[in-house]
């Protein structure tokens, strides 16, 4: 991280401030524009503002930057599932597995459930 804009972010979304969070996100944003953990937390933080196309786009330009970013990946499916596309959900999952990302294999199963895909 480049800037104290991230943490600054970080603190404010952690008061319930999440507009002012995006702020500082886009402050870092301008600093760095590939700034990936900038782009992360400010889909994050739009998560949690219910803008949920917007926090896709975010998520997107992370990847974009670093395919290889785990939460990337999870989040983007999280939402994609939360929105019934359990196809493109499953897809993201499964990368934010092959990425070692924790929770990933639950939301596998998960996925495939809705979908009525066994085994």
């Amino acid at each position: 991280m480049e800037s104290g804009w991230i943490e600054k972010a970080l603190a404010f979304g952690r008061l319930g401030r999440h507009k002012v969070a995006i702020h500082c996100l886009d402050r870092a944003i301008e600093t760095n524009e590939r700034d990936v953990e900038a782009w992360f937390y400010k889909g994050l933080t739009l998560e949690k503002l219910s803008r949920h196309d917007e926090s896709l786009k975010c998520y997107d330009r992370a990847l974009d930057i670093n395919p290889f970013h785990a939460k990337a990946w999870f989040n983007k499916g999280a939402v994609l599932g939360n929105f019934g596309n359990y196809r493109k959900a499953l897809r993201c999952f499964e990368e934010a597995h092959r990425q070692g990302h924790p929770k990933a294999g639950d939301a596998i199963d998960a996925c495939k459930s809705e979908l009525k895909i066994y085994g």
